[in-house]
């Protein structure tokens, strides 16, 4: 099946799921007593294939929520959150929300993690006129649906592969060797998913406005192992930089790379499982000097973000990604927004969120007429086993390494380079 069907799909049930209605479902009256905890949905992938994102979206929601209800909760109520499992399936993810809009009446739900899932459950929440906070998905369609009711933290896959492709640009300028007349060759390999799908198509859009040649546009099965016969095509094709789109594939992409001997200028991706903890350890000397845009990193000069990454590190042992971050900072608007909220029906607890400016370890906070934060993406370079913010410049950690050695000069050569 083509990639774009796969949107195309998804946005057709989401149709139907919204449209298929004469009208909306109203919502319940929460019937808590003052008492009683605030209850928030959550939705996230706890077990299938994207457990370990959200295992690591499960972290930062802990965080936030010893935080908050330490601090006294919401006008003296602490919150509790009532968790569902989507199994890392999109339908699963939308029953969730309406569970946790009919069955346990909640004024507020936030997830899900993945852009298939979000899509899904974003036209559930839709019907039945709640709330939804959409911390990480990446997929433009989210908020191209005209719905009322979804606010999403994240940066759009649209913005964040013009973030990269300005690096790219200005990179590329600065190779002296590099005659300014000659285009930037690109290839693009990404999974078929929604979120696969919706960036790839931005990468390429964007590439092309630009004037940059785009030698290989690769789709692959989320599923797939084995990517090394596609990976020697993209060489063939001689591209200048590579930019991986994946969830699960990261490790996989990498060391069968080096095993080809795939030397662009630059490997780059968009999220997914590039920006994971673990990916340095588990792709070892594969994973150094990838370059991910990412929406957040324990080094960006935020506020606040120094003190939530040690104490997520006291805690877990490990610096946090993003998806820690973003759930993190998702839980503290939910929080913000009800505290402003003139009652905690889904009516008021939604205009509290359209009114929302808020400063916090996600950047500063505020949405547009869609429901999309305008948010500002950051890239990471990793860097002696280390994901270092290298762009913007000014809120970069250091300059980044470009162009990165083949692999076989790599032995050999330290962790410096230029700056674009």
């Amino acid at each position: 099946m083509k990639p774009w069907r796969l949107v195309a799909g998804a946005v057709l049930l989401i149709s139907w799921m919204t449209g298929c209605q004469t009208q909306n479902v109203p919502a319940p009256t929460p019937t808590a007593s003052p008492a009683e905890p605030i209850r928030i949905g959550v939705v996230t992938s706890i077990s299938g294939p994207m457990a370990a994102f959200g295992q690591a979206s499960l972290q930062g929601y802990d965080l936030a929520l010893q935080e908050i209800n330490a601090s006294g909760g919401i006008q003296g109520r602490s919150l509790k959150l009532i968790f569902e499992d989507d199994g890392s399936d999109p339908r699963t993810a939308a029953a969730a929300v309406e569970k946790l809009a009919t069955t346990d009446q909640v004024s507020i739900v936030l997830g899900p993690y993945s852009s298939s899932a979000a899509l899904l459950a974003a036209g559930m929440a839709e019907r039945y006129q709640i709330p939804l906070i959409i911390p990480t998905a990446l997929s433009d369609e989210i908020t191209r649906q005209g719905y009322h009711w979804i606010f999403r933290l994240n940066a759009p896959a649209e913005i964040l592969t013009q973030t990269l492709l300005d690096f790219i640009e200005q990179s590329e300028r600065s190779l002296t060797q590099l005659k300014m007349d000659r285009p930037v060759r690109l290839a693009i390999v990404f999974e078929n998913t929604a979120y696969g799908t919706s960036v790839a198509e931005a990468a390429e859009r964007e590439a092309r406005a630009r004037k940059m040649t785009v030698v290989a546009y690769q789709a692959y099965r989320a599923e797939a192992a084995d990517f090394s016969a596609l990976l020697q095509t993209v060489k063939a094709a001689q591209p200048h930089v590579v930019i991986f789109v994946s969830y699960d594939n990261a490790v996989a992409l990498m060391t069968q790379s080096q095993a080809v001997d795939l030397n662009p200028r630059m490997f780059a991706a968009v999220g997914g499982g590039f920006s994971l903890p673990e990916f340095p350890r588990l792709a070892g000397a594969a994973a150094e000097y990838t370059i991910s845009a990412t929406p957040w990193t324990p080094d960006v000069k935020w506020p606040g973000v120094n003190d939530f990454a040690r104490r997520f590190k006291d805690k877990y042992g490990y610096l946090p990604q993003y998806h820690s971050a973003q759930t993190f900072a998702a839980l503290q608007l939910a929080a913000d927004a009800l505290r402003r909220a003139s009652s905690l029906s889904r009516q008021d607890v939604r205009d509290a969120l359209r009114a929302t400016e808020l400063d916090s370890i996600s950047g500063r906070i505020q949405f547009d007429a869609s429901g999309q934060n305008n948010h500002t993406p950051l890239l990471t370079q990793i860097i002696d086993g280390q994901f270092v913010t290298i762009y913007p410049v000014e809120v970069a950690a250091r300059a980044p390494v470009y162009p990165i050695p083949a692999w076989h000069q790599r032995s050999t050569t330290s962790g410096s380079g230029q700056a674009p």
